[in-house]
């Protein structure tokens, strides 16, 4: 049963949930309106908790942890450290740490700098921390970037949320539905879709948003001693098959898995398979 928890961590509440015992693994969830742990993971809160210990935390101004007193956003690198308190504080080590979308930059980024904490790391579609081609290709997936992050107009209702969502999925249920609702009345009533229409040029220019991970990530890979896992959907548009090749290529120690017929998140796409890798690699 997924059970809900906060814990005052660096003297932020923060919101995670739980479910399982055994080996832990902890999973980060990516960016974007409604993003928490419960929703984007309930597939592995569930279908892995028979034999490990999964938990989902919610990054800073998400889900159910604190939002900045000054309402400000706090991007992929802003979250590491709360994300290795959280670690520390649970009493973890040596897990294996999974990340999603923007969750795989900050599970990255902590398996860098704190290799104590990290043995085996799990990256899914990845778009965070994917090299850019440098060339006209990029035009492609940055502007599938856009029009998926697009919070420019009025927030959704929420069953336009769930509408979209929906058709967003190719493996869409009760499971997913329900912890979606949830998380949308969350945002909606914590105001995170005006945190989404004041985000800083850093973050909605995306040739700028690449300097983050050419700075505090690709110089380390070829240093990362945490072995790797990356699971790659062959049909998102925002993270081609051949980034996530190129990534894999950066990483000596590491194993790429394309997936068909899953979109951008993958982990509910095609859950069952990718709890049944994260298992042999986990195991």
């Amino acid at each position: 049963m997924i059970t809900e928890h906060r814990v005052s961590i660096d003297g932020v509440e923060t919101s995670y949930c739980e479910n399982g015992a055994g080996r832990p693994i902890v999973f980060l969830h990516g960016a974007g309106f409604g993003a928490e742990g419960k929703s984007s993971f309930v597939r592995q809160l569930n279908g892995l908790s028979d034999q490990f210990r999964v938990l989902a935390i919610d990054h800073l101004h998400f889900g159910g942890t604190d939002y900045p007193a000054d309402g400000k956003y706090i991007n992929r690198l802003g979250r590491v450290n709360h994300v290795i308190s959280f670690i520390q504080q649970l009493g973890l080590k040596q897990i294996t740490l999974v990340g999603h979308s923007e969750g795989s930059f900050v599970a990255a980024r902590v398996a860098i700098v704190r290799p104590d904490l990290v043995s085996k790391l799990v990256l899914l579609t990845a778009n965070s921390v994917s090299p850019a081609f440098g060339d006209d290709r990029d035009e492609a997936w940055m502007e599938a970037c856009r029009q998926a992050y697009d919070c420019s107009g009025p927030m959704p209702s929420e069953e336009e949320y769930i509408t979209a969502r929906r058709k967003g999925c190719r493996a869409y249920g009760q499971d997913v539905e329900g912890a979606e609702r949830e998380a949308y009345r969350r945002a909606a009533a914590r105001g995170q879709w005006e945190i989404w229409q004041r985000l800083p040029e850093d973050e909605t220019n995306l040739h700028h948003y690449a300097l983050l991970q050419q700075e505090y990530i690709f110089p380390y890979l070829d240093q990362l001693q945490a072995q790797t896992l990356i699971i790659w959907s062959k049909n998102d548009p925002t993270a081609t098959p051949e980034q996530g090749l190129n990534l894999a290529k950066l990483i000596r120690n590491s194993d790429f898995h394309l997936l068909n017929n899953a979109g951008h998140s993958i982990h509910v796409d095609r859950s069952e398979a990718v709890n049944r890798l994260i298992r042999q690699w986990h195991g």
